[in-house]
């Protein structure tokens, strides 16, 4: 299948650009992907290769420590994970436990990094990294093509936290994914599987080539079903800034921001168009 994706990536209003705690992973189904770098950025990419495509979100909560590396070290495990473990909630739960049984060498490796730069973690450090690191949401999307039929397949989507999933057919929004808000945190230190299956939710859908997908963290995707309730058009808005530079995604954002359209945190979406 051959798809066109672009992941528009915005730090948090008044941070710094390597603030930006949020992470996204894009590749197939089979574990080979890219993951694009933290900051302001337009990333856009061809896939091209048989099989499906897989999309990972991570939104790290910024009040933990390394919040970035442990939503990298999810969209990691999600983009690595067999199909079957992201389409429902035990695998999924699975998936992110794998994810937190690698934090505790991550960290190891933070410290040993700290004391060769010669700046060793502070006692206050050492005790957020007790706490653990935490993301406020993690979203997979799996989006196959159908066996014989051209330009037809299904999409399957897991997330556990605030993030969503948008189909848009023609000039309608199609579908959203999950329906309802639902806050939660995905923690480094989180309790097993078993514990975390019932707050994860799942969805399947079907797609055609006149569809477009787009996953959003919470302040772009409120912003998103806000503008599309209102009868407005939101993915015709991110055309702007999908087809430009990192500079035009903090022009795209910044008067919305001003306005109160869009929240002050980081911004997070990936747009995936011409899926045949």
């Amino acid at each position: 299948m051959r798809a066109n994706v672009t992941v528009l990536a915005l730090h948090r209003h008044e941070g710094e650009p390597l603030e930006y705690e949020d992470a996204v992973w894009v590749g197939d189904g089979a574990g080979r992907g890219f993951l694009p770098a933290a900051g302001p950025a337009c990333h856009r990419a061809r896939v091209d290769r048989p099989g499906a495509l897989r999309i990972a979100l991570a939104d790290g909560a910024a009040e933990s420590l390394l919040a970035r590396r442990w939503a990298e070290l999810l969209v990691r495990a999600c983009g690595a994970a067999p199909t079957p473990l992201l389409c429902e909630g035990t695998g999924f739960a699975e998936v992110l436990a794998r994810a937190a049984d690698r934090w505790p060498a991550l960290t190891k490796r933070y410290l040993v990094e700290r004391d060769r730069r010669g700046m060793p973690v502070q006692p206050y450090e050492l005790r957020k990294l007790d706490l653990g690191a935490h993301a406020s949401a993690v979203l997979a999307a799996h989006v196959a093509p159908h066996p014989w039929l051209s330009g037809r397949g299904q999409w399957a989507a897991a997330v556990l936290g605030d993030a969503y999933l948008f189909q848009v057919r023609g000039d309608r929004l199609w579908r959203v994914f999950p329906t309802t808000r639902r806050v939660d945190l995905v923690t480094s230190n989180g309790a097993g599987p078993s514990a975390v299956a019932g707050r994860i939710r799942c969805a399947r859908g079907t797609w055609t080539d006149r569809d477009r997908l787009f996953l959003a963290n919470d302040a772009a995707g409120a912003w998103f079903l806000r503008t599309a309730q209102a009868g407005g058009q939101p993915w015709e808005e991110l055309g702007e800034p999908a087809g430009g530079s990192a500079r035009d995604v903090a022009r795209w954002a910044g008067p919305r921001r001003r306005s109160g359209e869009l929240g002050d945190g980081d911004l997070t979406i990936v747009r995936i168009d011409s899926v045949v």
